[in-house]
């Protein structure tokens, strides 16, 4: 529990340090009370919560991939926005893809559900419109022409 704290802490001081724009003692300073203060949140919400979430070892891995293909995907929609501009042409479709749901009693299952949809819905060129429990399929907006179907567990 205090490892795990400690690691929420520490990732949120880094974060706000990395979006800071520069370092200094003011910036730790404030950095340390504002981590301390969403930990703090953190717990308080995880405590109260009425079902648990865990995040599976895949989940950084993920995040980082979806992360590096944000650039080619904003690259990609500026295009077929462009081109429906000029052309008039709806450029959108909405695709049903495989989605592994899992079981709806595991936490990490939860969690890595939640990441997935999140992950697949931050890209600029699709998001997720619905993703029904006992389903193993979502419903995903796309611009563009449909790529080559993603990871039925993670959707990116």
């Amino acid at each position: 529990m205090m490892l795990r704290t400690g690691a929420i802490w520490f990732g949120l001081l880094a974060l706000y340090l990395g979006l800071a724009g520069q370092a200094g003692l003011h910036e730790a300073l404030t950095g340390a009370i504002v981590a301390g203060l969403m930990t703090a949140w953190a717990g308080r919400i995880r405590g109260h919560a009425a079902r648990r979430y865990a995040f599976p070892a895949g989940t950084l891995r993920q995040g980082g991939r979806a992360l590096a293909g944000l650039l080619p995907a904003t690259v990609r929609t500026g295009r077929v926005l462009l081109r429906a501009a000029v052309s008039g042409a709806q450029p959108g479709h909405a695709l049903r893809r495989a989605f592994a749901h899992g079981p709806e009693t595991d936490p990490g299952e939860r969690g890595r559900r939640a990441c997935a949809v999140l992950l697949a819905s931050l890209t600029p060129d699709r998001f997720v419109l619905r993703a029904d429990p006992g389903r193993d399929e979502a419903l995903v907006h796309s611009l563009g022409r449909p790529g080559p179907a993603p990871d039925p567990r993670w959707l990116v």
